[in-house]
């Protein structure tokens, strides 16, 4: 049995879908790969079906957004983990898989890990910055890459945040904790999800040693100007609110010594 899902939301990412199923392919062939598609209107549903049939695609009738589809396609996965991917991530090594999977089976109370994010284009090859670094330890490290003043390390780093486009989760503490809140159409989830982490007292974990290519929002690039400004507004206000609310009930359980609270009730809002 398959210790954990590959879980890929698409929308649109036709361009990228192919390079990441088949890096897939390569590196851990054995394993379910479920895609949720967003009704696309580029033909990525098309393209999943017909060349790569052993995946197990959902095309939703409409956009749901992002967190809903995630919530989706977790409730249809059986195993203990669940490797949530960006379609525009390329997986370089199988090394990544196996070093995020050992992490999650090593410690019960961690609850995510994932590994370091570069980009490439024509400028060269360069670390992403992301949620994953907004920490002292993983900040300093972040611009010790960036400016190649650093060796890569081995040790793993504890975290508040981690960036969703490469994240193995553990799902048991994802139902727990109450999921993606789905009033996040796009943007905002990261830092929900992870302050709910913190919140009910399981670790995430960034892996300095592996790492993957993450182009990073190419789905959003192709959208009209005007509405791109729109999704910018909304992801600002969006992360404000997550932020706010999310170490708010942190600083009320502590307060109100109800740390850590009981199980979530609400998974969605």
């Amino acid at each position: 049995m398959n210790t954990y899902t590959i879980l890929i939301v698409t929308y649109n990412s036709l361009g990228e879908i192919c390079d990441l199923l088949g890096d897939l392919a390569f590196h851990t062939p054995d394993n379910s790969v479920l895609v949720i598609d967003n009704a696309s209107q580029d033909g990525t549903a098309d393209l999943v079906y017909s060349r790569f049939p052993y995946v197990h695609l959902v095309h939703n009738a409409q956009n749901i957004g992002y967190a809903r589809a995630v919530n989706q396609g977790i409730a249809l996965c059986e195993t203990p983990y669940i490797l949530l991917l960006n379609p525009d991530i390329r997986i370089l090594e199988g090394k990544v898989l196996t070093e995020m999977l050992a992490c999650m089976e090593s410690q019960k109370k961690v609850a995510a890990a994932a590994p370091l994010q570069f980009k490439e284009d024509n400028k060269g090859h360069y670390i992403n910055f992301s949620w994953s670094y907004l920490s002292s330890q993983a900040y300093k490290f972040y611009w010790e890459q960036r400016f190649h003043r650093g060796p890569l390390r081995a040790k793993m780093m504890k975290v508040t945040f981690l960036n969703t486009g490469c994240l193995m989760i553990r799902k048991a503490a994802f139902e727990r904790v109450g999921k993606l809140n789905e009033k996040y159409f796009l943007y905002g989830e990261e830092p929900d999800l992870f302050l709910k982490f913190k919140r009910y007292g399981y670790a995430c974990i960034l892996l300095p040693n592996v790492s993957i290519i993450h182009y990073r929002e190419r789905s959003i690039s192709k959208v009209k100007p005007m509405k791109r400004l729109s999704i910018r507004l909304l992801a600002i206000n969006n992360i404000i609110h997550a932020l706010i609310s999310g170490w708010g009930n942190i600083c009320f359980d502590f307060l109100t010594n109800q740390f850590p609270p009981k199980r979530h009730q609400n998974p969605t809002r």
